[in-house]
């Protein structure tokens, strides 16, 4: 059977693999979520390099959206990771159906938050561009964004579905999802793009129709009873109890992603200030090479959440430290040795993004930006994990109210550096703030995680 084979079929032991020996339950999930974060990231870029084809404009309007893009898909990323967390921690107490009514309220709060996000979303964008200073690109910035606004409950819906199959350990499932809205997206954009004369609107309503067809065949699987947990109609019932459990978790965890998007705002403006449209672009675009090669990393801390979760449940500690430790060590030595490729190829991997004439004579600067952003590889990739540690202990607001102090000292350092008091060429002293930043958090929230553990251990588990 080959290897796709095997990644897309059923697995019956899929319960019994989350709650056995932790390596092997790593292992089990890592093969199936590095394909989709492939998938998902090779999307990127396929989307990034169709834009950059219609000129700086367009590609200035992806960077500069990007705090408003992840403030839509905010509160999905968010409550995605409370299911997994809480799901598998049920399956781990024996709980199977009250891990049913906790996938099944997910997707209720999925829904519900989808509609006042993108409320809000329509209220703030017109300002916030004009606080950010992008008037110039402003009519680009809504054509992206507007189809995405409007198809928004289908993109938060799939990453909370994906989130309960992750929590029942169905990596595979979850794997088919995200490839699948992967995959058609990368069909649909030329098609709406150039063929059909969309320009950048084609790229975001390209976004909402792949996950609306992608959820669809996810939901399919629920309702035809092909999963382990059941769901069907009359089990989609609004309950608070079931709620305030997903968000327990979920709430900090979309709380932490709307600080992500406040700070990426923010960050923009002082960007804009440094260097004007184009340092946005000069920041956001080796961001995507460094995205594209931590994707190892992402696919150890996606693991290590239901693993440890499960183990948790189980009151097993033994299992925890074993999961965390096992997807410590390799994701450090994934992560620097392509730390140490990308910074060996920089400007060829930075030539693929700029083919268009006026983005041709940026090469030199961002090739630049590469290889000195690469040094926060390693450091992003243990955080991760860190943070996946403290989620699958359901201490998620250790990380909340970490990354808001970490990204509030950065604010106030980015801004020095923006307005010249630093000395340094400004845009120059923004990129090695974020580099010193960066790392320091790293390291310091592994410490906090560890602490945590040990806390935990010495209070409730054997």
């Amino acid at each position: 059977m080959s290897e796709t084979v095997k990644l897309l079929r059923q697995d019956s032991h899929d319960l019994d693999v989350l709650l056995g020996e932790p390596k092997a339950a790593v292992r089990s999930m890592f093969l199936p979520f590095l394909i989709a974060f492939a998938i998902v990231e090779a999307n990127q870029f396929v989307d990034t390099f169709w834009i950059s084809g219609l000129g700086t404009a367009s590609s200035s309007a992806i960077s500069a959206v990007v705090p408003f893009y992840v403030l839509l898909m905010s509160a999905g990323m968010g409550i995605s990771v409370g299911a997994t967390t809480t799901i598998a921690f049920r399956l781990g107490r024996g709980e199977r159906e009250e891990a049913g009514m906790l996938a099944s309220n997910a997707l209720i709060l999925g829904a519900a938050s989808s509609v006042l996000v993108s409320a809000v979303l329509l209220l703030v964008l017109d300002p916030a561009m004009s606080v950010m200073g992008i008037d110039g690109i402003r009519a680009e910035c809504w054509s992206y964004m507007l189809p995405m606004i409007l198809m928004s409950t289908p993109m938060i819906c799939l990453l909370v579905l994906g989130g309960n199959l992750r929590g029942e350990g169905a990596a595979r499932r979850s794997t088919v999802i995200q490839i699948s809205a992967a995959l058609l997206n990368m069909v649909l954009d030329p098609v709406l793009i150039y063929i059909l004369g969309m320009g950048i609107m084609g790229a975001g309503l390209a976004t909402g129709l792949s996950s609306l067809m992608s959820l669809a065949i996810g939901l399919s699987w629920y309702f035809r009873g092909r999963t382990l947990l059941k769901m069907d109609r009359s089990s989609f019932k609004a309950d608070r109890r079931m709620m305030s459990e997903v968000m327990s978790v979920g709430g900090p965890r979309t709380v932490n992603e709307l600080i992500g998007s406040a700070m990426t705002f923010i960050q923009r403006i002082f960007f804009v200030v440094a260097g004007g449209t184009t340092a946005v672009l000069m920041y956001n675009y080796p961001w995507r090479f460094i995205s594209l090669f931590n994707l190892p990393g992402k696919a150890f801390e996606s693991s290590l959440i239901p693993v440890g979760s499960a183990a948790y449940g189980q009151g097993d500690s033994e299992k925890m430290w074993s999961a965390y430790v096992y997807c410590f060590k390799l994701t450090l030595v994934v992560s620097v040795a392509a730390a140490v490729l990308i910074f060996a190829f920089a400007e060829p991997l930075m030539s693929i993004m700029t083919y268009e004439d006026s983005m041709r004579a940026i090469l030199p600067k961002l090739a630049w930006c590469l290889e000195v952003s690469v040094v926060i590889l390693p450091f992003m990739a243990l955080r991760g994990v860190g943070a996946a540690l403290l989620q699958s202990m359901k201490k998620a607001k250790v990380p909340m109210y970490f990354d808001l102090f970490w990204g509030s000292v950065r604010m106030v350092l980015y801004a020095m550096s923006a307005y010249g008091l630093l000395g340094v060429d400004p845009f120059d002293g923004i990129i090695y703030i974020m580099v010193i930043v960066y790392s320091l958090s790293g390291v310091i929230i592994n410490a906090l995680a560890v602490w945590e553990f040990k806390k935990l251990k010495r209070m409730i588990l054997p």
